[in-house]
């Protein structure tokens, strides 16, 4: 039809990060910027770069349509000898929350042909939106995504909705507040921490002391490249990917933090954490509460948990999508490469 744009009509350019023209990138921003349903911060130009300086060489997919930049896709080559054999994941690898084209509405794409056209034997994905089916990239194995989309009248008036929806959850939150504030002084909240590079540090100290806890070996803050690329994005001035540090103390002693990524108005809640010694008051439903509160005043509408589903998400959940997974390839050296990736998988289950 007129309206949607056929891969048939589109030409795939890949391209280094460092090569981008600042054309491209402009264009590039201008996409994300137009977006209704993938203005995240995981598809940025900004965030990209991050990576690039941190996590090895970005490549780009430019999607044309004649002169003019229709969709970009950033990727990058998977770790170890499969990614060194042309095997590619999305920009970030496993620290990335959402992937996925970002592209004009009526962009329609198939995986095959397009990995193809961008000489890429395979591709394996994770957090790809349901969103992305509209333009014809589909996955298997979805799971769950929650976020809170704000009421309208910002968020003291969402917290008093929550009361008329949870009485008691809202009741519980505001009493262990309380009793936090009793034992242990008054609360100090910071949207943005006013000492952001030492409250950095003491988030990915405590992230990693709970990933030890947990058994969570593969704790992605436990690798310090990743350490080092919220470090640099914690830099950058972009307002489609502002760093949120927001810290909770008291009496000066810190006792919950989170660091997340702001794109428009949406707040992609990324690594949330507090000291395991102030666990009896649950800290971070308190520091959810009073991110919430502040949200409005930081223009953000959406507060987006990522993937996966648990009572801590459920608590404050109004809406929920569905992210996929997947592994697709092209060509002889595509199905190959396929293969030795679900044998990988089969045998270190």
């Amino acid at each position: 039809s007129p309206s949607s744009m056929s891969f048939n009509h589109l030409r795939i350019q890949r391209k280094l990060f460092s090569t981008l023209t600042t054309d491209e990138r402009d264009a590039w921003t201008q996409l994300l910027r137009e977006s209704i349903t993938s203005r995240w911060a995981f598809v940025s130009p900004t965030y990209a770069e991050a990576v690039n300086a941190d996590l090895g060489p970005v490549e780009v997919l430019l999607f044309w349509q004649g002169d003019e930049l229709v969709g970009v896709m950033p990727l990058q080559r998977a770790a170890g000898w499969l990614g060194r054999l042309g095997m590619r994941e999305p920009v970030g690898r496993y620290m990335t929350d959402y992937f996925g084209i970002l592209t004009r509405p009526e962009v329609r794409l198939e995986w095959s042909p397009l990995l193809r056209a961008a000489g890429i034997p395979c591709l394996h994905f994770t957090h790809l939106d349901e969103s992305q089916a509209a333009h014809g990239l589909t996955g298997d194995n979805p799971r769950s995504g929650l976020r809170t989309r704000i009421h309208p009248d910002g968020g003291e008036a969402h917290w008093e909705y929550l009361r008329t929806q949870d009485r008691k959850l809202v009741n519980d939150t505001e009493r262990r507040e309380r009793k936090l504030v009793a034992e242990h002084g008054p609360l100090q909240f910071e949207m943005q921490s006013a000492s952001p590079m030492q409250d950095l540090e003491a988030l990915i100290k405590l992230k990693n002391a709970q990933y030890r806890r947990t058994g969570h070996d593969g704790g992605a803050l436990l690798e310090p490249a990743n350490a080092r690329l919220l470090a640099r994005l914690l830099l950058s001035r972009d307002a489609n990917c502002q760093p949120r540090l927001s810290v909770l103390r008291c009496e000066g002693r810190l006792v919950a933090s989170h660091f997340g990524l702001q794109c428009g108005p949406m707040l992609h809640y990324w690594f949330p954490v507090y000291d395991n010694q102030f666990s009896a008051y649950s800290p971070g439903r308190i520091l959810y509460r009073h991110i919430l509160l502040a949200a409005q005043a930081h223009g953000i509408a959406c507060i987006d948990r990522g993937e996966g589903d648990s009572p801590a998400k459920r608590d404050f959940a109004n809406e929920e999508h569905r992210f996929f997974k997947g592994l697709v390839g092209s060509g002889m050296r595509g199905q190959i490469l396929c293969l030795i990736q679900r044998l990988n998988w089969r045998f270190s289950a």
